[in-house]
């Protein structure tokens, strides 16, 4: 619910670009996060696990999900440099709220989390630009 609101609140302040974006943003912030949290899931139990890690998906998905707040500042894009200022702040304050998440979801150390984070958001990166580029969205980070 909170990443489909925070996707909403991003497509709105995107409706200036296409008005459907509103629609595609949020269904592609899920998809991304769906995907990103599996391979967090999937490269935090099987590939680089900590000795105390004991995490199933649910989990994975319910913090990540949580991490995902930051992008409702999103519906500020529209506004002229402090919609960007907006978004950059709330970018960086959502990566680390997204490092604490991967951290006790996973029982892992900041190293750890740093790698896994990195290769999640890049396939989150890549399946969100994919699908608003689809759709001729001007690309946001949700």
């Amino acid at each position: 619910l909170i990443v489909a609101l925070a996707g909403l609140l991003s497509g709105i302040g995107l409706t200036g670009d296409r008005w459907y974006a509103f629609i595609v943003v949020p269904v592609a912030a899920l998809i991304g996060w769906v995907i990103g949290s599996y391979f967090i899931y999937l490269v935090g139990t099987r590939l680089i696990p900590a000795p105390n890690t004991k995490a199933d998906l649910g989990e994975v998905l319910r913090l990540t999900g949580y991490a995902r707040v930051t992008a409702a500042l999103g519906v500020f894009a529209f506004i002229p440099v402090l919609g960007w200022v907006i978004g950059l702040l709330a970018g960086l304050l959502g990566i680390v709220i997204y490092l604490k998440a991967i951290m006790h979801s996973l029982e892992m150390d900041i190293p750890r989390a740093i790698g896994t984070a990195m290769g999640s958001w890049l396939i989150q990166l890549g399946v969100i630009a994919v699908i608003l580029l689809i759709f001729g969205i001007g690309f946001a980070i949700v």
